[in-house]
C-alpha cells in the first residue's frame, strides 16, 4: 500500500485502519515515524492511499495532517469511517501546538512541563474521495495522549468522535463529542461513564464506536477504576447526548488494560471483541450486543489478543493476533 519502502511504523494502539467508500474503493490509513534527535518518542505523520480497482493497486499516499514540513510532532492514535454520500472522516491525537511551544520556549533541564498544553483531538475530511484532506480542526483539548480515538458517522451524516479525556487531578474517562453534518465544529464532550479513573500514566486503551439499524450509538471502552475494573458498555438512544447505565463487558477480578472493538450491519446486528487477559493465556471473545449490553449468549472465545471486527451484509469478520500469526474467522 505505502509507495515510499519503510513509510509506515504501526502499533498496537495505532494499527494502520482500512474503510470503503460508497463506490467501492479501498481508503487505508496509518502513520509514519520520524525519529528526532532529543526527544523520546518520534514525530509521525498520517499517510493515507486510496485504491480505484478494488484493492488491487493503491495511489501515491497523501499526508493528511495539514502541519507536514512544520514543527516535527505526532499524530497518530487515528481512525478512519466514511459517510453515505462518500465524505472521509479522520481522526487522530495530535500534539502540533504543544510541540510548537516547547520549540518556542525551550525549558532548563529537569525543569517540568506545567504550562504546555496537551494533546489535541482533531479531525479532517476529504470531499473528493481522498484525493486530499481540508485543513484539521480541533474538536477538543487535554486529551489522553496515547489512547486512539474512535470515529463514527450517524444515520443523519452527524460524526461522532470518541477518546479518552483527562480532567482535573488525572482523572481520565472516555468521552463522546458530536458534529452536525457538514458542520466543523463540535459540540462539548460528554462523558459516557463518570468512571472518576485517576492514573498518573496513560493505559494505551481507547474507545470502540458503532452505530445499530436503530440509530443508537454503542460505545464500548476499558476503566481501571477500582471497583469498576475492566471493559464496559454503554448505549445512547439520543446522538450522544447522554448515555443509559452501561453494562460489564468483562469485569470479573484484576483487569489489565484491554483492547475492545465495535462492529455493526443491519443484517448482523452490533457485535464485539475484546481481550479477556484474565487467565494464564490471553484470548478473544466475540459476542453479540443488544440495547441492554453485550448478549451472555453465543459468545465464542480462541488463543489470542489485538481483535479487528467489521461487519457488512450480513458477513461478520473477526481478525486477531495469534502469536506471530494473523488469524481471520468469516460468519455469514
Amino acid at each position: 500500500v505505502n509507495h515510499i519502502p519503510g513509510d509506515a511504523a504501526p502499533h498496537d494502539q495505532a494499527p494502520a485502519q482500512v474503510a470503503l467508500g460508497p463506490e467501492g474503493h479501498v481508503y487505508v490509513l496509518w502513520q509514519n515515524n520520524t525519529r528526532i534527535e532529543g526527544r523520546r518518542f518520534p514525530a509521525s505523520d498520517l499517510r493515507f492511499a486510496r485504491s480505484v480497482d478494488g484493492g488491487k493497486s493503491f495511489e501515491p499516499a497523501i499526508t493528511v495532517n495539514d502541519d507536514a514540513g512544520d514543527v516535527p510532532s505526532s499524530h497518530t492514535f487515528h481512525d478512519l469511517a466514511v459517510a453515505a454520500d462518500g465524505t472521509i472522516f479522520v481522526s487522530w491525537i495530535d500534539s502540533r501546538e504543544r510541540d510548537r511551544r516547547s520549540v518556542a520556549m525551550p525549558r532548563h533541564h529537569g525543569e517540568g512541563e506545567d504550562g504546555l498544553p496537551g494533546p489535541e483531538i482533531r479531525i479532517a475530511r476529504s470531499l473528493d474521495g481522498g484525493r486530499s484532506f481540508g485543513p484539521s480542526a480541533v474538536v477538543d483539548r487535554e486529551a489522553c495522549p496515547c489512547c486512539r480515538t474512535a470515529v463514527a458517522i450517524g444515520p443523519d451524516g452527524s460524526v461522532y468522535v470518541a477518546w479518552r479525556k483527562v480532567y482535573d487531578g488525572n482523572v481520565r474517562d472516555v468521552v463522546v463529542a458530536r458534529a452536525d453534518p457538514g458542520a466543523s465544529v463540535f459540540e462539548p464532550p460528554v462523558r459516557v461513564h463518570a468512571d472518576g479513573w485517576s492514573l498518573d500514566a496513560c493505559p494505551h486503551a481507547g474507545p470502540a464506536l458503532a452505530f445499530d439499524a436503530a440509530g443508537r450509538l454503542h460505545v464500548a471502552w476499558y476503566t481501571g477504576r477500582e471497583g469498576r475494573q475492566g471493559l464496559h458498555h454503554a448505549v445512547s438512544e439520543d446522538g450522544g447526548r447522554s448515555f443509559a447505565a452501561p453494562t460489564p463487558v468483562l469485569a470479573r477480578g484484576p483487569v489489565p488494560p484491554s483492547q475492545v472493538r465495535l462492529a455493526a450491519d443491519p443484517e448482523s446486528g452490533v457485535w464485539l471483541a475484546w481481550e479477556d487477559r484474565s487467565g494464564d493465556a490471553g484470548r478473544v471473545v466475540l459476542a453479540a450486543a443488544g440495547a441492554g449490553g453485550p448478549s451472555r449468549f453465543r459468545r465464542e472465545a480462541v488463543p489470542g489478543a489485538s481483535p479487528g471486527l467489521a461487519a457488512a451484509g450480513g458477513t461478520l469478520a473477526l481478525a486477531w493476533l495469534d502469536g506471530e500469526a494473523v488469524r481471520l474467522a468469516i460468519r455469514h
